[in-house]
């Protein structure tokens, strides 16, 4: 857990230091509680100057049209019971900031609902979507004024394209020479969809049907050809123009950066995020899986249980006489002796669907998919035989080597689970067999009261 913690504490570190706006906030109450040095220098805003999510998006988002996309796209993620981890796509949204300015502004992000937070990313595009309009206008009149329009493209420090879908009159300016090291000519000498990467060809084909269909502008991410036969990591601005004549799309102009830093730091949060997820589900002393985890397990088994009435087995391991077993060897070898029987739990399941998790202290949880009870005794049983045969001394057992006591339950086939009076059954069943003398198994047939 601490290490957990020193990691979270790296990690907004890192973040303060990134040149790309960034808040976090918590999913369960919604509360903003870190905002780096670059959101602070873009919108003026500091941590403590709203309550949570709702009052930063009433404050500062004036347009109900951008406040309907953010809930669109983030709201549900927030209210979805058992949500997975999701990305955020980029979406365009104007925001007030401090000082009464407004900014056009790409936000995206991610929900982890494994840590319990929400990351936000924002990059401000105030002056290149004043550079995109600057573009459409262009095209718009490249009939009427191409020395403009060439003026424009050939100063403009990102890569900007002109494509007709007939592949007539295409045009891109110098810049394609710093993102693809193509001069202008070579670059314009690839067809079709040369220039992009093969898997990312049915993303690119979407996004130029969607301009066909009328849409005005789109943001896509791609790996882009480059003249050494790599590729590096682009983003483009796409927007459609409008032929004069036939007031059909004829076209578009894509304004292309090479964000491949960016994405490398993108995926360098990803993978920190992924390892703090990691080692939110695992028990830190044994590394099998937590009570965390377990319940999210279970409850995707009660899920799949109700749907196809397949039977299922949950039992409780309890290390026999373990207080007396850390009075008497100290709480080191105690530690030593929970690993060797969290690992033996592990060995003796090995179904993909099987899972072995730590419930708490001593205690140990075993979740077992598509097992009747006469399969649930065998596992019982096996056990038993395996965590005696460790032959780990303990002089307060009357065995003389630790073992374990089993509560089964097991639910029966054709009734929706209840996850709560199961695992109840197996413990009333843990309870029997400690009462019995210990070192046993106790099996309870599961199945709902009225039945």
């Amino acid at each position: 857990m601490q290490k957990a913690r020193q990691d979270g504490r790296a990690l907004e570190m890192a973040l303060s230091a990134m040149p790309v706006a960034i808040s976090w906030a918590t999913l369960a109450d919604q509360k903003i509680i870190f905002m780096n040095r670059k959101f602070t220098e873009t919108f003026g805003y500091e941590v403590g100057d709203f309550a949570n999510i709702s009052e930063w998006i009433e404050k500062t988002y004036p347009f109900l049209e951008d406040r309907a996309l953010v809930e669109e796209k983030w709201g549900a993620s927030f209210v979805l019971p058992g949500a997975l981890e999701a990305n955020i796509d980029p979406i365009e949204i104007r925001i007030l900031c401090k000082d009464g300015t407004l900014k056009t502004i790409l936000n995206s992000g991610v929900i982890l609902p494994e840590t319990g937070w929400a990351l936000a990313t924002f990059v401000d595009i105030s002056e290149r979507k004043r550079d995109e309009v600057l573009i459409q206008l262009a095209a718009q009149r490249a009939r009427e004024n191409q020395a403009i329009y060439h003026l424009l493209l050939d100063r403009s420090p990102e890569m900007i394209l002109l494509a007709p879908f007939d592949e007539s009159r295409r045009f891109v300016s110098p810049a394609v020479q710093k993102v693809t090291g193509f001069s202008p000519a070579e670059y314009l000498a690839l067809r079709g969809l040369e220039m992009v990467h093969v898997d990312d060809h049915p993303r690119a084909m979407r996004v130029i049907e969607g301009l066909k269909n009328g849409e005005l502008s789109q943001v896509f991410r791609y790996r882009a050809l480059q003249k050494d036969g790599g590729y590096c990591w682009v983003e483009a601005i796409v927007t459609g123009y409008v032929d004069p004549g036939s007031q059909r799309t004829a076209g578009y102009v894509a304004t292309v950066r090479d964000i491949t830093e960016q994405k490398e730091r993108e995926e360098l949060l990803a993978s920190h995020y992924l390892q703090l997820a990691e080692e939110a589900s695992l028990d830190e002393l044994t590394g099998i899986a937590n009570r965390r985890s377990f319940n999210r397990t279970f409850h995707l088994e009660a899920l799949r249980q109700t749907r196809s009435s397949s039977a299922l087995a949950v039992m409780l391991v309890d290390v026999d006489y373990f207080k007396q077993y850390n009075d008497l060897y100290g709480h080191l070898p105690g530690d030593a002796c929970l690993k060797k029987i969290a690992e033996t739990l592990k060995q003796l399941l090995r179904r993909d669907s099987d899972l072995v998790a730590r419930f708490g202290g001593e205690e140990f949880v075993v979740l077992v998919p598509m097992t009747d009870p006469a399969g649930a005794e065998v596992i019982a049983r096996n056990i038993l035989q395996a965590v005696a045969d460790l032959g780990i001394p303990h002089e307060a057992n009357p065995g003389g080597v630790v073992t374990v006591s089993v509560g089964v339950a097991c639910w029966s086939r054709g009734f929706p689970l209840d996850q709560v009076l199961l695992l109840e059954q197996a413990d009333r069943a843990l309870y029997q067999a400690k009462e019995a003398g210990r070192n046993g198994y106790f099996l309870i047939e599961g199945k709902p009261p009225s039945s």
